[in-house]
């Protein structure tokens, strides 16, 4: 099989018909996938996909499902040969996300990762073992006698401790333990939002976007003040972290509009600060805030506003000392895709 990067070399191609081009050659890497597991080791099958998924993430948009479609088959073939792989429990929890967002939460291509990410051999030396042991113990000698904050940073300990073991399923279990009593557990409204938004990144970091989606839903709604048009500059970037994280949520879980809206009005809130760029969480939040609107857009047949919200992104970062070329090469490419 031919490499696919030395298969597109058409010296002035213009960008619509070099897209095309690799769409074409990403399918039938992926019809003929079908048939490498009987033709090939698993070894050459995983070193085939790996070089599919780097021309995808040089010229195929994230929004396009064909990129998630190609990512999924190397994520499966990597966990066959390396499945204690530490790359694997890297870009599992990113791959469920972007998947959740080009194929929806309940499509069998999430299920087939989510059960990757279930099946994490469990770590059983004693070290660990005992880690968690005390965590367990940690925690039963915390509920109901010791001040509810306390209690509540021990499960969550726990549940990084499970975590650690290669026991996924305890983790989520201790993480929904906690989130089902938090309404009972006597907490202030400061510690109540602190847990609120541990857990809720916990659970979207792991690609648990259909847990995030309410625990970010009720931040953002209690985050009135951080939405203010006079908000201090340093409230404002925590807020508008907030905000992308909620955005994103939506759009995994097919709330296009919601997504919209709460990505517009984070959007426009931080151009007015467009004198700070020279900061550099301010300029993360202002291009990756602005590159998420287009997403939303684009879900909901703006093809037009949605390339002009990636154009503004992608300038906005190749415009900057903050350059990174692979993050640039996502929004060009989202750019192209949404104008084909």
């Amino acid at each position: 099989m031919a490499m696919i990067s030395d298969a597109v070399r058409g010296i002035g191609m213009q960008d619509e018909d070099r897209y095309v081009e690799y769409t074409f050659l990403l399918r039938t890497l992926l019809m003929d996938d079908r048939d490498l597991a009987m033709t090939v080791s698993a070894r050459r099958r995983l070193s085939i996909l790996g070089r599919g998924v780097n021309d995808a993430e040089a010229y195929i948009a994230r929004i396009d499902p064909l990129f998630t479609e190609v990512r999924a088959r190397y994520v499966d073939a990597l966990h066959r040969v390396k499945p204690k792989s530490k790359w694997l429990r890297t870009i599992i929890g990113t791959a469920i996300q972007e998947t959740c967002e080009t194929h929806g939460p309940d499509h069998p291509l999430v299920a087939e990762l989510c059960a990757v990410q279930k099946r994490w051999p469990v770590r059983a030396g004693r070290s660990i073992a005992r880690k968690v042991e005390q965590a367990e113990q940690e925690v039963a000698n915390l509920r109901g006698t010791a001040p509810d904050r306390q209690y509540a940073a021990a499960v969550c300990a726990l549940a990084t401790r499970y975590y650690e073991a290669g026991r996924y399923d305890a983790m989520i279990d201790a993480y929904d333990g906690l989130v089902a009593e938090l309404d009972s557990l006597d907490l202030d409204e400061r510690a109540m939002t602190l847990f609120e938004d541990l857990v809720a990144n916990a659970y979207y970091n792991h690609g648990e976007v259909t847990r995030a989606a309410p625990l970010l839903a009720s931040l953002y709604a209690k985050g009135a003040e951080r939405r203010r048009p006079d908000i201090p500059f340093e409230d404002l970037i925590d807020g508008a972290f907030l905000h992308l994280s909620t955005g994103r949520c939506y759009l995994a879980t097919g709330q296009f509009s919601a997504a919209e809206t709460v990505l517009r009005d984070s959007a426009e809130r931080l151009r007015r600060h467009d004198d700070k760029l020279d900061n550099e969480h301010f300029h993360l939040l202002r291009h990756r805030t602005t590159y998420e609107l287009g997403s939303a857009l684009w879900k909901q047949g703006g093809k037009r506003e949605a390339a002009e919200c990636f154009q503004e992104a992608h300038e906005l970062l190749v415009e900057s000392r903050f350059a990174n070329e692979k993050t640039a090469t996502v929004y060009h490419s989202a750019k192209t895709y949404s104008l084909l």
